[in-house]
């Protein structure tokens, strides 16, 4: 692991009640309500692996699956014409808090006006989950958008904090995420 100095930016969101947005005839929204490992490392890595976002490449198989069955957590696909675009994972906070916890496009979908009506959606959604507040945190190391994004949705920063971050040494490496395709094989191994 190598340290790296991050700005990380918290946010909370100061706008009104949100409806869903409107989406092209080729586009939709659609929660996956069936706990999926699988898919959540997919679009963690799709959407992430570009900006190296390194906090879950080490997760196993199961840390997946225990995250996304413990109640408080909650994605949604954008697809573009049945091809997965983006996503949007929300958390819920002892707190009644909702955290946009990750959201992004593939790399392939930047630049169309995605970005912006899925950051409307995200806090539409986090709303319509009765939050008592709704917030996003973002880094120096994210998408160079990503917080000026969050900032014309009605996002405000409450706190920065830069400190020094452990990210993997050979990120290329990690993206392939070996700790978590090893654990998947070896789940389904067992249960034969």
């Amino acid at each position: 692991m190598a340290l790296i100095n991050i700005t990380t930016w918290y946010l909370d969101y100061q706008g009104p009640t949100l409806a869903l947005p409107v989406w092209p005839k080729d586009v939709c929204l659609i929660e996956a309500k069936i706990a999926s490992p699988d898919l959540s490392q997919f679009l963690f890595c799709a959407v992430g692996n570009h900006w190296r976002w390194f906090s879950r490449l080490s997760w196993t198989y199961s840390q997946w699956h225990n995250y996304l069955t413990a109640g408080n957590v909650r994605t949604w696909v954008l697809y573009q014409q049945g091809t997965p675009a983006g996503f949007v994972e929300l958390c819920s906070h002892p707190d009644q808090s909702v955290e946009l916890k990750f959201f992004g496009l593939l790399p392939a979908f930047i630049g169309q006006g995605l970005g912006a009506r899925l950051a409307v959606a995200a806090i539409a959604l986090a709303q319509q989950w009765q939050a008592s507040r709704v917030w996003v945190h973002t880094c120096s190391e994210d998408h160079p958008s990503a917080l000026k994004t969050y900032q014309h949705a009605g996002f405000r920063i409450n706190q920065t904090v830069t400190q020094d971050e452990e990210m993997p040494t050979d990120y290329l490496a990690a993206a392939l995420s070996a700790n978590f395709v090893h654990s998947r094989i070896s789940h389904f191994d067992d249960k034969k």
